[in-house]
C-alpha cells in the first residue's frame, strides 16, 4: 500500500523525495506537469476553482481527509520510475538518430537500447490551498453550500480579508509498486559471474576497454542466457565507465603482487641504509592493516620548512599518470619552481588513508602544520586535508582548477557552444579583485544564454558545485596568502610544468616498486638540481644588476624582470598624478592618469595600497592581479613619494622566501658550528648599531666593555635616472645607495643577534649576512679601475679613502666579538 505525506512548501516536497530515491536507489522523473502547480505568485482570487471539502476519488492521487477546512486544487504533478514508460517514443527516438546522421555524429552503438522496462511506479503530488478562515464546526450539506457561497462572495469583495495557506499532499509508491528491475542498495552491482570474466579478461592481457565490452557482451548473451532473452540490466550490461573501474581493480592488485612486494622490501633496505638522510615508512599490506609507504630526503625537509609553513601543495600524480595505485606528492612552491617534498602511496582512495600519510610527514616535520593546502576539486582529499591539520583549509588549485573547467566544456556529449566565451566569464570571476568586481562578473554569467537555457545543466553544475565553493578558489573571498603563492613570479605556468607528469606517464604500467625507483633516483633529483641552478644563476647573473634599483638585488630572475619592466612603463608614462587617500598616513593612495579618453573623460584611476603588518599590499590593475608584484602604480608612488618605498610593503609581503633568493651549501652540521661559535654572546650585552655623525663617514666606535657598531639607519628608495646626470654622476648615485643599503642591512642584521633562539633563525641571519658580502664586493667592482688599491688590515681593502666590508667569514662568526673588531664602514 502506498504511503501519503502532507508538506507546506515545494523545499520540503524536493527534500522528502531526494530522500526516498536515496533509500531505495531509485530516481524519479517528471511525466506530467500542470501549468499553475509551479506558479509561485498564484491567488486564489485570479481564478474560479471548484471548491473541495475532501478528496477520494481521483486514480493515483493522494487522499485528502475531511477536517472542516475548504480547499481549491492549484494543480497536479506525476513522477514515474525512471524504468516507467518511455517519454519518447519509436518514431521519436529514430527522429533523432535520424538528426545525428544529418549532423555528421557516429551512430550511438549503446549495449542496452533502453533502459525502460514499463515500470508502473509514480509518484503523484496535489497542490492545493485551504481556507482556514470557513472552517465548518458541523458536516452538513446545507452548511457546506452556505459557506461555499460565503468564500466565493468573500474573494470577490475583499481578496485581502480571507486567509489562505498552501499545502502539497504526497502519494509515494512503495516498493512492491515496481515492477521488472531490483531496488535498493547494490541493485546495479556488476554481476559476480559478469565481473569475473572481466577480470579473466584482463589477467589474460586485455587492455581496452571496447574490447572487453564486446566479449562481455557476448558471454551474456551467449552463456548466461543462452536460451532465453537477457534482461535490461546494468548487472548484466554495465557502463563503460563502470567496465574501466574493474579493470583497473584488477591492474592495481596486480601491481601490488608478492613478487613486487620483495623489490619493496629491497627498496626500503637500501633507504634505511642512507638514513637519516632518508625518512621512511613502509607498512605492507595484511588482513588488518592497508598498504602505506611514505618518503621524504634531508633537502625536501628543509624545503618544506623554508617554504610551506602556511602553504602547500597535495598532488594526486596518480590521476594525472594513470598509475592504477593512489600514488600522491607533497610539495611546495618555492622561489624558482614547484618542488615536491614527499611521496606517499596508499591503499585505497579513501580521506582516512590520506589522512593517515600526511600524518606521518607531521611527525617528521615537528612543527608545521600549513594554514592552506591547495588539492584539485576532490570531496576526499578535502575531507583528509582539513582533518589530519586542525584549522587547515583545502583551497583548490587555480591550474587544476582551470583544467577541470576545460575539460568540462569540452566533452562532446554536452554540447556545449561559446566554450571559450564560457570560459572566460568563469576566470573573470576567479580573477576579481573585490567583492564588487566579483558580484559583477557573476551576474554577467547568470545573464548569459548559456545560463538561461531551458537544460540548466551548466546553470545547476556551476552553482553547485563551484559557487557554493567559491571561498576555496575566487580572489575575491579567498585569503591574500594563497591568491600570492598561486601566480606570483609565474605561478601557474610553473603548476602547469609541475602537474603534468609527462616524464611519469611512460612509467604507468611498471609495477609500484619499479615507479618509486623511478621517482626516487631519475624524477626527484633533476627537480631539486633546477633548483639550486636557478637560484644560482639568478644570483650570478641577475642579483646584483647594476641598472636595477637595492632593493631588487638578490631577488630571483623572473621578479627583477618583471619588476623593471613595470618601472620603464613608468618611467615612459608622464601624464600620471599620484594623490594621498583619506588613510594615506596607512599608504594607501590614487594613481591617476591625467590624459584623457577618446570620450573626453578622464583616464582611470587605481587605489594602491602598501598594506600593513596585517593587510597585504593591493593595487586594482590587471598586472597586479597577474605578477602579485610592485606594479606601474607603486612604481609611479615609489618615485613620486619619497617617505613610502619598497621597504613600507607589508612586511610578510616584503620579506616573503618566494621573493628571494636562497643558498642551499650551508649543511645542519656548519648551522650547529655556527650556532656553538654564538654560544660567548651574552644576551645582556647585545650588539646595537647608532650613528648621530654625518653621512659621509660612519666610524667604528667600540668600548672595552661591549662593542657597539654605530650606524646610521637610512631607508633606501628607488631615484629615477635624471635625463640631465652623466654616466659618471649616475654610478656615483648608485654607489651612493648601494653604501647606504649595505648601512640599513648591516644594522638590522645586528639587532637580531640576541634574538637567535633556533637553527632556522640562525641559516636566516646567515643568508642575510651572503647578501651583505655580495654587496660589499660589488660596490668595489663598481669603482674606477684606474684607482689603486691601498693594501689594509686582514678583513678590509681600502680604496680611494672609503673603508667598506668586503669579507665576510664563511661562518657565522662574524658576530662574535673578535669579527666584530674587524668589521669597518
Amino acid at each position: 500500500m502506498s504511503n501519503e505525506a502532507v508538506f507546506e512548501t515545494i523545499e520540503e516536497v524536493n527534500k522528502h523525495i531526494s530522500h526516498v530515491e536515496e533509500s531505495t536507489c531509485v530516481k524519479y522523473i517528471s511525466y506530467r506537469v500542470d501549468k499553475r502547480f509551479n506558479d509561485q505568485g498564484w491567488k486564489p482570487q485570479d481564478h474560479k476553482n471548484r471548491l473541495y471539502w475532501e478528496w477520494k476519488y481521483g486514480k493515483g492521487t493522494p487522499c485528502i481527509p475531511f477536517d472542516g477546512v475548504p480547499f481549491v486544487f492549484i494543480g497536479h504533478k506525476l513522477m514515474g520510475c525512471h524504468r516507467g514508460r518511455a517519454k519518447c517514443g519509436i518514431k521519436k527516438r529514430q527522429e533523432l538518430e535520424d538528426q545525428r546522421a544529418k549532423d555528421g555524429k557516429e551512430k550511438r552503438n549503446l549495449l542496452l537500447k533502453t533502459k525502460k522496462v514499463a515500470c508502473p511506479a509514480v509518484f503523484t503530488i496535489s497542490r492545493i490551498v485551504k481556507f482556514p478562515g470557513f472552517k465548518l464546526e458541523k458536516d452538513t450539506s446545507r452548511l457546506r453550500r452556505v459557506m461555499s457561497i460565503s468564500i466565493k462572495q468573500a474573494l470577490q469583495t475583499d481578496p485581502a480579508s480571507v486567509p489562505w495557506k498552501i499545502q502539497y499532499f504526497l502519494k509515494i509508491p512503495s516498493v512492491t509498486d515496481h515492477k521488472g528491475h531490483p531496488i535498493g542498495k547494490g541493485a546495479d552491482q556488476v554481476d559476480d559471474r559478469v565481473k569475473g570474466y572481466i577480470r579473466a579478461l584482463v589477467q589474460q592481457g586485455v587492455r581496452k576497454v571496447k574490447e572487453v565490452k564486446n566479449q562481455m557482451v557476448q558471454y551474456v548473451r551467449t552463456e548466461l542466457f543462452r536460451d532465453t532473452t537477457p534482461p535490461p540490466l546494468r548487472r548484466f550490461f554495465p557502463t563503460e565507465k563502470t567496465i574501466h573501474a574493474v579493470m583497473a581493480q584488477v591492474i592495481a592488485e596486480e601491481h601490488y603482487s608478492k613478487i613486487d612486494l620483495v623489490n619493496l622490501l629491497t627498496l626500503a633496505e637500501n633507504w634505511k641504509a642512507e638514513a637519516p638522510r632518508i625518512n621512511f615508512l613502509l607498512r605492507v599490506q595484511s588482513e588488518s592493516e592497508n598498504l602505506l609507504l611514505c618518503y621524504q630526503t634531508d633537502w625536501q625537509r628543509r624545503l618544506l620548512r623554508q617554504y610551506g609553513k602556511e602553504v602547500c601543495f597535495l598532488d594526486a600524480a596518480y590521476k594525472r599518470t594513470r598509475f592504477p595505485l593512489p600514488l600522491f606528492f607533497l610539495c611546495v612552491r618555492t622561489n624558482v619552481s614547484v618542488a615536491p617534498v614527499g611521496l606517499f602511496v596508499v591503499q585505497s582512495r579513501s580521506a582516512e588513508a590520506v589522512g593517515e600519510a600526511l600524518g606521518v610527514f607531521r611527525q617528521w616535520n615537528r612543527g608545521w602544520s600549513p594554514a592552506y593546502i591547495l588539492t584539485e576539486h576532490c570531496p576526499v582529499e578535502m575531507k583528509a586535508v582539513e582533518a589530519a591539520f586542525t584549522g587547515a583549509q583545502a583551497v583548490f588549485s587555480d591550474h587544476l582548477r582551470e583544467r577541470t573547467w576545460t575539460k568540462w566544456l569540452s566533452n562532446r556529449s554536452r554540447a556545449i557552444t561559446n566554450q571559450e566565451g564560457i570560459f572566460d566569464m568563469m576566470k573573470a570571476i576567479a580573477g576579481a579583485l573585490t567583492r564588487e568586481q566579483h558580484q559583477g562578473a557573476v551576474e554577467r554569467l547568470q545573464q548569459s544564454p548559456i545560463w538561461l537555457e531551458k537544460r540548466q545543466l551548466f546553470k545547476n553544475w556551476f552553482t553547485n558545485k563551484w559557487l557554493s565553493e567559491e571561498k576555496r578558489w575566487a580572489n575575491a573571498v579567498r585569503v591574500d596568502i594563497v591568491n600570492f603563492v598561486s601566480v606570483v613570479n609565474g605561478g601557474l605556468e610553473m603548476q602547469s610544468d609541475f602537474f603534468t607528469h609527462n616524464n611519469m606517464k611512460v612509467h604507468k604500467k611498471d609495477t609500484l616498486s619499479q615507479m618509486l625507483q623511478f621517482v626516487v633516483d631519475d624524477y626527484f633529483p633533476p627537480m631539486h638540481q633546477r633548483y639550486i641552478d636557478l637560484n644560482s644563476q639568478s644570483s650570478g647573473e641577475y642579483s646584483l644588476n647594476p641598472t636595477a634599483p637595492p632593493f631588487l638585488w638578490h631577488r630571483p630572475w623572473g621578479v627583477v624582470a618583471l619588476v623593471m619592466d613595470n618601472m620603464s612603463a613608468a618611467l615612459q608614462d608622464s601624464d600620471i598624478v599620484v594623490e594621498q587617500a583619506s588613510d594615506a598616513a596607512n599608504g594607501t593612495f590614487r594613481v591617476k592618469s591625467g590624459a584623457e579618453s577618446t570620450a573626453g573623460q578622464s583616464g582611470r584611476s587605481y587605489t594602491v595600497s602598501f598594506g600593513s603588518e596585517a593587510t597585504w599590499p593591493s593595487c586594482e590593475c590587471e598586472v597586479w592581479r597577474d605578477q602579485r608584484l610592485p606594479c606601474e602604480h607603486f612604481c609611479h608612488v615609489f618615485r613620486s613619494e619619497p617617505n613610502w618605498t619598497w621597504e613600507h610593503l607589508c612586511p610578510k609581503y616584503r620579506d616573503h622566501p618566494l621573493l628571494t633568493l636562497h643558498s642551499h651549501t650551508t649543511t645542519e652540521e656548519e648551522i650547529e658550528e655556527a650556532l656553538n661559535g654564538l654560544m660567548h654572546l651574552s644576551p645582556a650585552s647585545p650588539v646595537s648599531l647608532q650613528w648621530d655623525g654625518p653621512e659621509e663617514t660612519v666610524p667604528l666606535v667600540q668600548t672595552p666593555q661591549t662593542p657597539q657598531l654605530q650606524l646610521h639607519s637610512i631607508q633606501t628608495q628607488w631615484v629615477a635616472p635624471q635625463a640631465s646626470q652623466g654616466p659618471r654622476e649616475r654610478e656615483e648615485l648608485q654607489r651612493e645607495e648601494l653604501q647606504r643599503e649595505c648601512v640599513a642591512k648591516l644594522k638590522s642584521i645586528m639587532e637580531n643577534v640576541s634574538g637567535i633562539n633556533n637553527i632556522d633563525h640562525l641559516q636566516e641571519l646567515r643568508q642575510k649576512l651572503d647578501v651583505l658580502q655580495a654587496q660589499s664586493e660589488t660596490m668595489l667592482d663598481q669603482k674606477d679601475a684606474g684607482v689603486k688599491t691601498v693594501p689594509t688590515p686582514k678583513g678590509k681593502r681600502k680604496r680611494a679613502g672609503v673603508e667598506i666590508i668586503v669579507a665576510m667569514p664563511k661562518r657565522i662568526k662574524v658576530l662574535s666579538q673578535i669579527d666584530v673588531e674587524n668589521v669597518q664602514k
